[in-house]
């Protein structure tokens, strides 16, 4: 009799065990993703098509310079492929998402550049094919500057983001100093097409403020 209980216990507690594995881990309800493939917003927005992205910075102010659109080819004014749009942010102005998503990666790099070492990636998804990347390019060589600039962030992996919600700020340390911003849909790709007409305007007259006579994109 006592084997029997004790057996029948045993069994309770593997079977509350994985109950509660399978909540942590097999049910995620903010996952969008839904362990089958597909991407499910839970109607927090529309993203049957995205073509209503605004800008990244909240103050035109905080940009110090334009020195980069995307590119496919080195016909362009700075004679290299490029495949997103680099903001000269201020040291410690707001960042602002384009467009609302899913907070998929937090996550940075060594590239190994002598003056810019470190990068920060934010991946936001939109809906299953397309992406927006937010790369946070502190231009430093020191290790703990990644850290203080993760710090600077208001979001974490699976929250989700309205369109102009803060991302963070940004640190900037060297004279290079940028955010790269990228959309793919697959692959990188120019992001005209998806800013509403009012960021669009917005943002050329950005550009021409430092760079008159250049276009967004050059493919």
């Amino acid at each position: 009799m006592q084997k029997k209980t004790t057996a029948t216990l045993i069994m309770v507690i593997i079977v509350v065990a994985a109950v509660i594995l399978y909540i942590q881990f097999g049910n995620n309800s903010n996952n969008p993703n839904g362990g089958n493939g597909s991407f499910d917003n839970e109607g927090r927005y529309d993203s049957s098509n995205l073509n209503y992205m605004g800008v990244i910075y909240a103050n035109r102010s905080d940009i110090l310079n334009w020195n980069g659109g995307y590119s496919e080819s080195t016909a362009c004014p700075w004679g290299a492929e490029h495949n997103g749009l680099d903001f000269a942010f201020k040291n410690e102005s707001t960042v602002i998402a384009a467009a609302p998503g899913y907070v998929e990666e937090i996550s940075w790099t060594d590239t190994g550049p002598p003056d810019n070492i470190y990068m920060i990636h934010v991946s936001i998804r939109f809906n299953e094919t397309i992406q927006i990347g937010y790369v946070f390019e502190p231009w430093t060589t020191n290790s703990s500057d990644v850290d203080r600039q993760i710090s600077m962030l208001d979001i974490e992996i699976g929250d989700w983001v309205a369109k102009g919600d803060t991302l963070g700020e940004f640190l900037q340390i060297g004279g290079g100093a940028h955010i790269h911003f990228a959309v793919y849909d697959g692959e990188a790709t120019c992001p005209r097409p998806f800013y509403s007409d009012d960021a669009y305007i917005e943002i050329m007259e950005l550009v021409h403020t430092y760079q008159p006579g250049w276009n967004l994109c050059y493919p």
